[in-house]
């Protein structure tokens, strides 16, 4: 495998991590927002139904743009029936496997129509139904964009896990099995 594989997957990572800070400052954002929002509304008893859309967008930023970085450090949600009890190596195979049949073609194909969700949602110039609501493609585009940089992430992923099954690289594919 050539280093340049190596050198991709970790720009791919880092500029995921950026991605992965901007949604932890979304979080903080997203609490400014609410708090705001909630005294204004109980307190002047003033609504606005664009201050609310505001909370959803910013949570939409928070798990399309904190998903990669969740999936590069192995915290993501994964069906664990067996992946516990098989050895490292085992692991390895089976990130690599995975990645390819499983994860990459399912976000192409979301990412691929969310394009298209995106992009007519801007020729439309959809906008909320509610009184004062946002414009929608905004929200629309982070989607598309969560989803490629999720598409990036399992590309970076496939290509350290095979790195590590050949041996060029040391990766720990960490498994903490869940409270149950």
């Amino acid at each position: 495998m050539p280093k340049q594989f190596l050198v991709f997957a970790n720009f791919v990572d880092r500029l995921n991590d950026r991605f992965g800070v901007l949604a932890s400052w979304m979080v903080l954002i997203a609490v400014l927002v609410s708090t705001a929002n909630a005294l204004i509304r109980y307190g002047f008893n003033i609504s606005s139904n664009g201050w609310l859309e505001a909370q959803w967008y910013l949570f939409a930023g928070m798990v399309m743009f904190g998903a990669a970085t969740t999936f590069r450090l192995n915290e993501h949600v994964r069906v664990d029936v067996l992946y516990a009890l098989y050895p490292n190596k085992v692991r390895l195979w089976l990130d690599f496997w995975g990645g390819i049949i499983f994860f990459l073609p399912m976000t192409v194909i979301i990412g691929y129509y969310s394009w298209e969700f995106f992009i007519t949602s801007i020729i439309q110039n959809e906008t909320s139904s509610n009184p004062g609501g946002l414009i929608r493609w905004p929200v629309r585009g982070v989607i598309t964009l969560g989803f490629f940089l999720l598409t990036l992430q399992g590309i970076s992923e496939i290509i350290k896990r095979y790195a590590a099954i050949i041996g060029m690289i040391q990766i720990d594919p960490k498994y903490e099995r869940p409270l149950q």
